[in-house]
């Protein structure tokens, strides 16, 4: 059977119309899926690159976290040990072990030194404890001068009372 003109027209025709209409031949079709199977093969690639490298800060993060887990341990058992050599039991009995004995008030002797440079010790006007008071406002006004001034002092000192 040999093909008629009626035959070579429909498929011309056809491909006239899905043009027309805007359908996409096999060829279009199969290249628009290769491309997003490469695009998704793409993000693939990338997600698990980022997963790999999330997965590796990770272990690092549990190595260096054991590693501090190990020093704060080693810390604890090192004031444990300067606790113990530092206990009052254990020096009195290192101490007598060194030929160290208790002193009494006899076995205390006091060196006079002449012309030696001494301060006196500084006279106090109040009795310990006592604290002064602060100025008592007449009125409103002063009150307010008073508090502002208080403020710029304590803020000049360093004073925040946060």
């Amino acid at each position: 059977m040999m093909a008629t003109p009626e035959d070579k027209r429909q498929p011309r025709q056809a491909r006239e119309l899905a043009r027309r209409f805007g359908l996409l031949t096999q060829a279009q079709a199969a290249a628009g899926w290769a491309v997003i199977i490469i695009l998704g093969a793409l993000l693939g690639v990338i997600y698990l690159n980022q997963i790999s490298k999330v997965a590796t800060i990770g272990r690092r993060v549990q190595r260096e976290q054991a590693q501090l887990d190990e020093i704060k341990r080693q810390n604890a058992d090192l004031e444990l040990l300067i606790a113990e050599a530092q206990a009052l039991d254990r020096l009195e009995d290192e101490a007598r072990r060194l030929g160290f004995v208790p002193s009494t008030p006899d076995d205390t002797d006091y060196i006079a030194i002449p012309n030696y440079p001494s301060e006196p010790a500084p006279e106090r006007d109040q009795e310990p404890g006592f604290v002064e008071q602060p100025e008592t406002p007449e009125s409103m006004w002063e009150a307010i001068v008073l508090t502002i001034r208080d403020l710029g002092i304590d803020l000049t000192r360093g004073e925040a009372n946060e």
